[in-house]
């Protein structure tokens, strides 16, 4: 009996244990938001055969103090697994309230702070990343992961900028926020976005089909699949878990999908 408690502890000590990805690849520093006055912590994860005079893809990542290591560790594993090269993730903390950097418009539910945050990504960061960690500049190469109102606005920057990523892992994303306001910000701005190579990957959790999650998700992915001729798109339910549980599995997913198709 004693050993079957002392095995139970270790198993609740490991599961409890922090993910840490590799100090001495990780590179960490500040930024302060002409945009919008926020200071955002950047956490960068680099190869593990970095080298300045080497082009990189970048992964940029929402809610990066919650995803950062679990995203960081699984690339640099996949990226193995697959034969590809690894890609630099660079991890976005919180200059503002999320609430308000990652939603599109104003209600009582968001502040409306994703074009400010964007001015900040595509102004301030991207450029850094450019020229500090010899990211590639090409559209093709940059990557946007985001979860929950994180996957809004990645949805958000394949509507209104798409321009600046290729590819958009949207986990759970709030379509329904405002009144669906992505679906209409998605249908005003097809007539040039379609005419983009997109990778898209969309994940939701199965025990999410209930309220208001399961049919804009889906009144999304219907648009994508059907609309743009050079997309390339999958969805995933994650079987028996809800909002919250299917995020790491779908990260995984999300970044199996790219790792596949690059």
């Amino acid at each position: 009996m004693k050993k079957l408690l002392l095995l139970f502890a270790i198993l609740v000590i490991a599961s409890c244990k922090k993910e840490e990805f590799n100090p001495e690849l990780t590179r960490e520093f500040s930024i302060l938001s002409n945009t919008n006055g926020g200071n955002y912590t950047i956490k960068v994860a680099l190869p593990e055969d970095y080298t300045p005079t080497k082009k990189y893809a970048t992964l940029y990542v929402l809610d990066g103090e919650e995803n950062f290591a679990f995203v960081a560790i699984h690339c640099k594993n996949l990226s193995k697994e697959y034969g590809t090269t690894n890609i630099l993730v660079v991890s976005i903390g919180y200059g503002k309230d999320r609430a308000d950097d990652y939603t599109p418009t104003v209600t009582n539910e968001g502040k409306g702070g994703a074009e400010k945050f964007m001015e900040f990504i595509t102004g301030q960061l991207i450029p850094k990343m450019e020229n500090d960690f010899s990211a590639d500049t090409s559209r093709k190469s940059r990557v946007i992961l985001g979860h929950s109102f994180g996957g809004l606005f990645a949805a958000y920057a394949f509507a209104n900028h798409n321009s600046v990523f290729g590819s958009y892992l949207m986990l759970s994303p709030s379509i329904w926020y405002d009144n669906e306001i992505i679906l209409r910000l998605e249908e005003n701005n097809r007539p040039a976005n379609k005419e983009n190579q997109q990778l898209v990957f969309m994940g939701l959790g199965e025990l999410e089909n209930e309220g208001r999650m399961l049919a804009p998700y889906m009144a999304l992915y219907q648009r994508l699949k059907n609309n743009y001729p050079l997309i390339n798109i999958a969805s995933h339910l994650e079987p028996h878990v809800d909002h919250n549980g299917s995020k790491k599995p779908n990260i995984l997913q999300g970044l199996k999908f790219y790792f596949q198709h690059n």
